[in-house]
C-alpha cells in the first residue's frame, strides 16, 4: 500500500508550499498531493482554495491575481512564524523540484468556471514541458474534466475524486475515463474498496487520520492511502526507513 503525503507534510508545515513537499520527501513516503487553480494571467499555481484568504496573509480570488503578484503574499507564517516568507508555488516548481525526487504527483485540478480546457491545457503543458508525465496522477471532483484530459493527452494517468461511494463505480469510471478512483474514507466507502480492487481499478483513499484505518485500508486491498501524517504512517508501514530519493 503506497502512502502519499495530502498537500504535502500538511500536519507539520504550511499546506502546499515548498517547505511541505520538502518536509514530507524526508519520509519514506511514495507521492505527494497538491492542488492546482489558475492565476489571472493562466498559469496553474499550487493552492487549495479559490481565494488566497485562510493560507496567506492576503485577500481576494486567486484568479485576481498574476503569478508575480501572488508570489509577493506570504503563504507560511499563518501556519507559524517559523515558516514565514513561504510562497504560494508555481506547478512548474514544484514540478522542477520533482525531478530530484522519485515521488508520484498526485494533482488535483480545481474548478475553474472560466475556460476550464484552457486550464486543462496549461497543465498539461507544464507536464510535457517537465518530462514527469510517467510520474503524475490527475485527479478531480469535476469529471467532465477527465475527458477534456484524455482528449489532451490519452497517456495521463486520470483518477476521479468523489466523497461518496459511486453505484457502479468502475463502469462509471470507465464512462468518465478515469484510470482510477479517489474517494474519502468512511464505513460506507469501505464496503466498496475490495471489490473494486478486484476489478483492477485502482484505488486510493483520501482522509485516512490513524493507523487503525490506514490497516483496514490495507486489508481491503487499497492501493494508496493519501494521509496529512505521512510521518506516522510512514513509522508504522514501512520497515525500511531511508529517504525516498532526496
Amino acid at each position: 500500500m503506497q502512502i502519499i503525503a495530502h498537500r504535502g507534510n500538511k500536519k507539520y508545515t504550511p499546506e502546499n508550499t515548498m517547505a511541505a513537499f520538502i518536509s514530507a520527501a524526508t519520509y519514506p513516503i511514495d507521492g505527494v498531493e497538491f492542488d492546482l487553480q489558475w492565476s489571472k494571467d493562466q498559469v496553474p499555481v499550487v493552492i487549495h482554495d479559490p481565494t488566497i484568504d485562510r493560507t496567506t496573509n492576503g485577500r481576494g480570488a486567486v484568479r485576481s491575481f498574476t503569478l508575480q503578484e501572488l508570489k509577493q503574499f506570504d503563504a507560511g507564517s499563518y501556519f507559524h512564524e517559523s515558516f514565514r516568507g513561504e510562497k504560494i508555488p508555481s506547478f512548474a516548481d514544484v514540478l522542477n523540484w520533482a525531478k530530484g525526487t522519485k515521488l508520484d504527483l498526485h494533482v488535483e485540478l480545481k474548478q475553474q468556471r472560466d475556460q476550464p480546457s484552457l486550464f486543462v491545457e496549461s497543465c498539461l503543458h507544464e507536464i510535457d514541458k517537465s518530462g514527469l508525465s510517467n510520474r503524475v496522477v490527475i485527479s478531480t471532483f469535476y469529471h467532465s474534466y477527465i475527458s477534456e484530459i484524455k482528449r489532451q493527452n490519452s497517456l495521463i494517468n486520470t483518477a476521479l475524486l468523489t466523497k461518496t461511494p459511486i453505484f457502479r463505480g468502475t463502469k462509471y469510471a470507465r464512462q468518465v475515463q478515469a484510470d482510477g478512483i479517489h474517494i474519502r474514507h468512511g464505513f460506507q466507502a469501505s464496503r466498496y474498496y475490495l471489490g473494486w480492487s478486484k476489478k483492477g481499478v485502482p484505488i486510493r483513499v483520501y482522509r485516512v487520520h490513524s493507523v487503525r484505518e490506514a490497516k483496514k485500508c490495507q486489508r481491503l486491498n487499497v492501493d494508496a492511502i493519501i494521509t496529512n501524517d505521512p510521518r506516522l504512517m510512514t513509522e508504522n508501514f514501512r520497515e525500511n526507513q531511508k529517504l525516498n530519493g532526496v
